[in-house]
């Protein structure tokens, strides 16, 4: 009977501990009391406060400070799973040195640590977090990825209906996104993944073709063409995107890279007509599918194994158009009228040889035509009393503005000009442009002078080219 009453009265104090802890508390405990492990091992956010919620993290290493910096890193990944996104060293740095990460409200509020059988240390750590913050990481992170997700579709979908309306190269710029943007993303719906997309932007690409259907080499203009190879027929791409590079030559004479894009009509084509008048009156224009921004982001988000034959298909599309402008307005006259800083003709002939050698270099017929005379119609007028017999006059007016001594003892001249270009057949003027205004620096007054001066016809050269051509 005595047996019976104490078998009673262990139960009836089990019930109540039940009732009060509830049963996973109880099984924590009897887990907690076989194994050695401390309860909160096992019931993590048990009384902790209703606001709070629990994490465990632990380690093992040779040494008890090792364990414990690897408990650190696997609180860190189960927290990085929990709210869906990797979490960076600045956060282990924090945990590490202070036992805290303020984003979360999180704190350490216990730690164990045990030597195995086998001589190696395991630790464990108790982290206590404020779960509104918790869920709230986790919520702006669930946003994140639907609003990506939402996006990656959005733009397959409209890729989609470019292909349908023949607007196959704005189709791959979607697609080329996507990819970009899902790369490595494990939750994009797979028919959206990069593998996918992959294959279908290759096939759209293969079947992609750009031809030069007409040209005029003389006038640097070309039609071009952009297509989609067919079974039988060929379809044309509309809104295709090109871009087209070529040389060009500012107003110091230096050349440099210039670009423009164009976009093709219903019927596949478009017209180049450079709209830089500096462009070079010789050279290649280089026309190639205007994929770059996403070939670039694609790169970045994938490594260069996947990405390099892509980029290779898409530079084989590019093609050239050489063309040679010709001088349309026949041979040219050149008089570079300077004037002192009192505004008095000089008479020196050096800038009219200077801009007429430009012209040379670049294949006109030109000729310097001294005159010290002041006034652009008289200038003309004495022209066409001359023997000389050009199609077209430059008229060119250089005046000194200012010269000053600097500290460094450089001279540094100011200077203005006024270009005007005549048809010289009837005296009509075929350009003029406004005052003009350069400087420079030289050793000696006179060179700061004609160094300005040189840099206005430089101006005026590439002003006048346009018209000229």
């Amino acid at each position: 009977m005595r047996k019976t009453r104490i078998a009673l009265t262990i139960l009836s104090l089990l019930a109540a501990v039940i009732l009060v802890t509830g049963c996973s508390s109880v099984m924590a405990l009897v887990k907690s009391n076989i194994s050695g492990l401390p309860f909160w091992y096992y019931e993590p956010s048990y009384n902790i406060g209703k606001g709070n919620t629990g994490m465990v993290g632990e380690g093992g290493a040779s040494t008890e400070r090792q364990a414990e910096l690897l408990s650190y890193t696997n609180l860190i990944e189960i927290l990085s799973d929990r709210i869906g996104y990797e979490l960076g060293q600045e956060v282990y740095r924090e945990l590490s040195v202070m036992g805290t990460i303020n984003q979360f409200g999180l704190q350490i509020v216990d730690t164990f640590s045990v030597v195995s059988s086998d001589g190696n240390y395991h630790y464990y750590i108790h982290a206590v977090l404020d779960r509104a913050l918790l869920e709230n990481a986790t919520s702006e992170e669930n946003k994140r990825r639907t609003a990506l997700s939402e996006e990656v579709e959005s733009l397959v979908l409209e890729g989609d209906t470019f292909v349908k309306s023949g607007k196959e190269l704005k189709a791959v710029e979607n697609y080329m996104k996507a990819m970009a943007l899902g790369y490595g993303v494990d939750y994009i719906d797979s028919e959206y993944s990069y593998d996918s997309l992959y294959p279908v932007v290759v096939e759209l690409l293969e079947n992609i073709t750009v031809t030069v259907s007409a040209s005029r080499p003389a006038d640097a203009v070309c039609t071009i063409e952009v297509q989609r190879k067919g079974t039988f027929v060929s379809s044309a791409v509309g809104s295709a995107e090109i871009k087209a590079t070529y040389l060009a030559e500012d107003s110091k004479g230096e050349v440099y890279k210039d670009n423009f894009v164009y976009i093709s009509d219903d019927d596949g084509r478009f017209t180049f007509n450079a709209i830089n008048n500096s462009i070079l009156r010789k050279g290649t224009v280089i026309f190639s599918l205007n994929l770059s921004e996403e070939m670039s982001a694609l790169m970045k988000a994938a490594p260069e194994e996947r990405t390099v034959e892509l980029g290779d298909l898409i530079d084989s599309k590019s093609l050239t158009f050489s063309y040679a402008k010709a001088y349309r307005r026949g041979s040219i006259a050149v008089s570079v009228v300077e004037h002192d800083s009192l505004g008095y003709v000089t008479g020196v002939s050096e800038i009219s040889d200077y801009l007429t050698s430009k012209f040379v270099t670049d294949g006109a017929d030109a000729s310097a035509f001294y005159s010290e005379l002041d006034d652009e119609q008289d200038i003309i007028y004495e022209f066409n009393h001359s023997s000389r017999t050009e199609e077209c006059m430059l008229v060119i007016r250089l005046g000194v503005v200012d010269v000053i001594e600097s500290k460094t003892g450089l001279y540094v001249a100011s200077a203005e000009g006024l270009v005007t270009l005549f048809n010289c057949a009837d005296e009509t003027v075929l350009y003029q442009s406004d005052v003009i205004n350069a400087s420079a620096f030289a050793q000696t007054e006179q060179e700061a002078v004609t160094e300005a001066f040189k840099t206005l016809s430089d101006i005026a050269y590439t002003l006048v080219k346009a018209e000229y051509v």
